[in-house]
């Protein structure tokens, strides 16, 4: 293992890898439902790469949320490793679909889609309340009898 896998705090890499196939699995599925809306002409054509953005940032912030709110802490970190899985599975499975991947093709464009999406779910996540230790029955009765 690499010095920074080993230095990430325990269970980041999984909640990462599994926030990262959340995102793809998302992407895949809004890429569907705009092929359906151009299909069913109900969409211009010009519109597709907008919507290509609008799917990654969408897809990046679910999977960015599952991580954030599974893992609780370190959600800029959490957050910048789901992205990178992320973009890192979009890119492999485009390069297995295609011979180049270029910039000229939009990659910039869904790269700060996935971006602005993953830094949303950092936002949202970081302003939720912290879950703190639930109280049992016999905690709360002995604060009671101490007053």
């Amino acid at each position: 293992m690499s010095k920074v896998v080993m230095s990430l705090p325990k269970g980041m890499v999984k909640s990462s890898i599994i926030g990262g196939f959340i995102a793809l699995a998302a992407y895949v599925a809004l890429q569907l439902l705009c092929a359906l809306l151009i299909h069913r002409e109900l969409l211009g054509e010009e519109s597709l790469y907008p919507m290509v953005c609008v799917a990654a940032a969408a897809a990046s912030f679910l999977g960015c949320g599952y991580s954030v709110l599974s893992r609780r802490e370190g959600a800029v970190l959490t957050v910048s490793a789901v992205t990178i899985v992320f973009l890192a599975l979009t890119l492999a499975v485009a390069l297995l679909t295609e011979k180049t991947v270029a910039v000229e093709n939009g990659l910039v464009g869904v790269g700060l889609s996935m971006a602005a999406g993953g830094l949303a779910a950092a936002l949202v996540g970081a302003n939720l309340p912290r879950q703190g230790r639930k109280r049992t029955a016999q905690q709360r009765k002995n604060s009671r009898h101490r007053k």
